[in-house]
């Protein structure tokens, strides 16, 4: 087999809201498709707004047909969960400074793997689509990211050449969104045409646990006929802990003292700090670090609370990136162990809520044949 990295686009630039649609019209099998985006911060700062929060979808589509349908915090998140390894994130507050984001969609259980790729011969028309809004946080200004054209998106298809297509391939959907209320159960019905390799759930409240926010997870199949899956979401977190491991990024903020920074991992978050640039005779530490967000402490060496905001710069670990819980239908190498939904009429997932106005998402990952 003889591998090539295809540049489909290079630091193309994006305008505030445009969807970049990108034809695949690639010969050979692609195991990978590499995305970069980079967006400049506005003057001033940029408080708690992310590369991941602009980037409001991420899709792969033929004609109408939808293949792959992510945004980006999902699509960094999925991306861990494929590795075991932090995609490439630079998230960055400071006054003019660049933010950068990397993230791949994998059509296989790895990086050149011969079995599951994206052969785009077998779709008519297969584009890839990439929605911006660098509104979605907060307007484009000196205290968010700068006005004008500034985003800029880089995609590299990983190619293999010398083996057959695959015919099969990682499709990856957001198959539900919806705010999530204070109690009861939501039911999503999932689809029953193709093997389910992993689900996962995006359960997002600034200052909660995603245990907080849904419960309980149960998977139904026919009205409780058969039900391989009943847990409770803390236990299936510690589980993805332990199987998955730990998340670490840099990430620089731009904080006085009592400052709470939004963070980009929900579980067990820590963040190291330290001055980025020379600030004598200042002391920086952190405080109550839970559920997605860090309280900054900044004083003078005579312990009084510092007023002016600083430029700190730090490395953040954790679990759970952007709040996401993967759900892994038996060993993720093993097709033999993957949920076949096609023996059951209908397939329910089934959630317990548990705290109101959470943002609340479904991933599911299939196999599909193409």
């Amino acid at each position: 087999m003889k591998t090539r990295d295809a540049v489909l686009l290079y630091q193309n630039t994006e305008t505030d809201t445009e969807t970049e649609i990108l034809d695949l019209d690639v010969v050979n099998p692609i195991s990978e498709l590499n995305m970069e985006v980079e967006c400049t911060n506005g003057a001033t700062s940029n408080e708690d707004n992310f590369i991941s929060d602009i980037v409001t979808k991420v899709e792969l589509v033929d004609g109408s047909e939808v293949l792959e349908s992510l945004n980006m915090s999902q699509l960094e998140a999925l991306h861990f969960y494929h590795t075991g390894i932090t995609p490439t994130l630079f998230p960055s507050e400071w006054a003019g400074g660049i933010q950068r984001h990397n993230a791949s969609i994998y059509f296989g259980r790895y990086l050149w793997d011969r079995d599951y790729a994206f052969n785009a011969p077998s779709f008519k028309n297969p584009q890839l689509k990439v929605t911006f809004n660098k509104a979605a946080i907060r307007a484009a200004s000196a205290t968010g990211f700068a006005t004008g054209d500034n985003i800029k998106l880089t995609v590299v298809a990983k190619i293999m050449e010398d083996v057959p297509a695959p015919g099969k391939f990682f499709m990856q959907k957001q198959i539900n969104s919806f705010t999530s209320v204070a109690s009861g159960d939501t039911r999503i019905e999932l689809p029953t045409d193709y093997s389910y390799r992993m689900a996962m759930l995006r359960l997002w409240l600034e200052g909660s646990d995603i245990d907080e926010i849904i419960s309980d997870v149960k998977l139904t199949c026919d009205t409780d006929k058969f039900i391989p899956l009943n847990r409770k979401v803390k236990q299936l977190d510690a589980e993805a802990f332990a199987m998955f491991g730990r998340v670490a990024l840099k990430h620089d903020v731009l904080r006085a003292n009592g400052g709470i920074v939004r963070l980009l991992c929900n579980k067990e978050p820590d963040y190291t700090p330290k001055f980025w640039s020379n600030s004598a005779g200042r002391m920086v530490n952190i405080i109550n670090p839970w559920s997605s967000e860090v309280t900054i402490g900044l004083f003078t060496d005579a312990t009084t609370a510092d007023t002016t905001a600083r430029s700190i710069t730090g490395i953040e670990t954790g679990h759970a990136l952007h709040a996401t819980l993967p759900i892994p239908f038996g060993r993720l190498g093993y097709p033999e162990d993957w949920f076949n939904p096609k023996d059951y009429g209908k397939v329910e997932l089934v959630l317990t809520q548990a705290a109101a106005s959470a943002v609340c998402e479904v991933v599911l990952e299939q196999v599909r044949p193409g």
